[in-house]
């Protein structure tokens, strides 16, 4: 039996924490925002994933090969995306039933905005 390197140990854990995350919060983003009366507004949170990976990934692309390695480029894209989404909650757990769409949504849109093109780095 061949023994699976540490290297590919490591590619593993990164694919499946990848999409481990994106399936945690896009599961109970549309109940939660319902729960807070947002549920008109559920659409732009989900058209946010797909307007911003129309050109994020090209962006970052170009970044990862021209200008920064892409193990950079994707260690902070998901920093940034995970502050960005930290930042989310923080307000949202402050903010109790008085949650405003406004400031959600940019939050919300700066996190996907970092998250989406590690997808196409990974």
């Amino acid at each position: 039996m061949k023994k699976i390197s540490s290297v590919s140990i490591r590619l593993i854990l990164l694919n499946f924490l990848e999409f481990a995350v994106w399936g945690a919060y896009l599961t109970s983003l549309g109940r939660y925002l319902g729960g807070i009366g947002m549920g008109s507004q559920i659409k732009w949170f989900f058209a946010m994933q797909g307007i911003v990976s129309i050109f994020m990934p090209a962006l970052m692309g170009i970044l990862a090969d021209r200008k920064i390695q892409a193990q950079k480029v994707l260690s902070l894209c998901h920093g940034l995306a995970g502050i960005s989404m930290i930042a989310a909650g923080v307000y949202c757990l402050n903010a109790g039933a008085a949650v405003q769409f406004a400031p959600l949504f940019t939050l919300y849109s700066l996190s996907v905005a970092f998250y989406i093109p590690t997808i196409a780095l990974v």
